[in-house]
C-alpha cells in the first residue's frame, strides 16, 4: 500500500516479523483499527473498493487460524477483559494511555500462558508495562 506514513522503528518491526520463530499475537482491536484505517483511505479515494476488499481478505487470511506464511495469531478476548482494562486506566491515570492501550494490556495480563512482549514506542505505555510487570520492546531504540 503506497498511502501510508513510515514511522520510526517500522523497518525493525518488519525484520522481527520476517525472522521470528514465535507467533505474533494480534488482538481483535488491532484488526478493527487496521480495517478502520483502510476504510478511511477508501473514503478519501486513496484506494478502490476492489483493493480494499483484497487487502481485508489477505489480512483475514494472514491472521486466521490456518497456517500462513506469516506467524500471526488472532487472540480471543478473555472474559472480563474490559473490566481489567478499566482498572488499568484508573490505576494508571497519571500516564497518558488510551482505552485501546489499556485493553491491549488487559488482554496480555489475562493470557493463561507465558506473557508475550508488547511492542511499543509510547513512553507512557512503557511506564504502565513496567508498573504491571509486562515486558516490552521499543523498536525505535535500535
Amino acid at each position: 500500500m503506497k498511502h501510508h506514513q513510515e514511522e520510526m522503528g517500522i523497518l525493525q518491526i518488519r525484520r522481527l516479523v520476517s525472522r521470528t520463530a514465535f507467533p505474533i499475537l494480534i488482538s481483535p482491536m488491532t484488526s478493527l483499527e487496521v480495517i478502520g484505517k483502510l476504510t478511511q483511505f477508501f473514503r478519501q479515494g486513496l484506494i478502490k473498493r476492489k483493493n480494499l476488499n483484497t487487502i481485508i481478505t489477505l489480512l483475514k487470511k494472514e491472521t486466521g487460524t490456518k497456517t500462513t506464511i506469516r506467524p500471526f495469531e488472532m487472540l480471543e478476548l478473555p472474559d472480563n477483559v474490559f473490566r481489567l482494562a478499566e482498572t488499568i486506566l484508573l490505576e494508571h491515570a497519571k500516564f497518558a494511555i488510551g482505552s485501546n492501550d489499556a485493553l491491549h494490556l488487559a488482554i496480555v495480563k489475562k493470557l493463561p500462558l507465558e506473557q508475550p512482549i508488547m511492542v511499543t514506542s509510547d513512553q507512557s505505555l512503557q511506564k504502565v508495562c513496567e508498573s504491571i510487570q509486562i515486558s516490552f520492546y521499543d523498536p525505535e531504540m535500535e
